[in-house]
């Protein structure tokens, strides 16, 4: 699995030329003309140019030639690649953006901010929240309910009571499993990024159904332009 952690308002990747074939689809422009202001249309459009900018390079081919279509929930796939799997996240001005050879993979990111009411807003998705959860437990429930259901391909709206979600002291949160599904038959990861700037982090989960060592999440761009190493990874965190 290869994962990237993207700055979307560095100058590298305003600069980035954009080989869409025939411009934004009709859901691209929907969404560009829902955006709430300038920045987070420029945003927008800086991630497309992004994901098939990376995707290009891992798949070894042209940006031009990267063909991304949805499925009926909205999850990405690459109708050229069948067996290769990808899935990205945005948060604020950051993007995750994963791909995998090995199997479906959901990925989300969140830049970690003051929350008001933040067990209110979870209980709303994950009912009968047990005494563990506390309100430094937001950030990684929230990023591995969204990577759970992006890797079944669900959705939020859908598959969001179908995961089962482990609460322990202190924040952290795992993934006892997903209904429908065989226990064990999904791994995740949650972790805490420092962010590409300023001096607030990020929380990171990604899903997988094959087993996930520590991710090698690479900043892009780096000082040179290009993407650096940065190994992520180890116990859930506790925030």
């Amino acid at each position: 699995m290869d994962a990237w952690l993207v700055d979307l308002d560095a100058a590298g990747t305003a600069r980035l030329p954009d080989h869409r074939p025939g411009g934004l689809t009709a859901r691209e422009a929907r969404r560009v003309a829902a955006c709430a202001n300038r920045e987070a249309a420029r945003r927008l459009l800086g991630t497309g140019r992004v994901v098939r900018h990376l995707l290009a390079g891992w798949l070894g081919t042209a940006p031009a030639e990267v063909r991304i279509a949805r499925g009926p929930t909205g999850k990405p796939y690459l109708p050229d690649h069948p067996e290769r799997h990808v899935s990205w996240s945005r948060s604020d001005g950051l993007l995750l953006l994963c791909a995998a050879a090995d199997g479906p993979i959901g990925a989300d990111v969140e830049v970690v901010r003051p929350l008001r009411s933040a067990l209110d807003v979870l209980s709303v998705v994950v009912p009968d929240l047990p005494p563990q959860a506390v309100p430094e437990s937001f950030f990684p429930a929230w990023t591995l309910l969204e990577a759970a259901v992006k890797a079944t391909g669900q959705g939020l709206a859908e598959g969001a009571g179908s995961v089962r979600l482990s609460f322990a002291p202190g924040g952290a949160v795992g993934l006892r499993g997903i209904a429908g599904h065989p226990p064990g038959a999904w791994h995740a990861r949650t972790t805490v990024l420092p962010a590409a700037r300023a001096s607030s982090a990020a929380v990171a989960s990604f899903v997988s159904p094959a087993a996930l060592p520590p991710v090698a999440v690479r900043r892009w761009p780096g000082a040179d332009g290009a993407g650096t190493g940065e190994r992520a990874g180890g116990p859930q965190p506790h925030l």
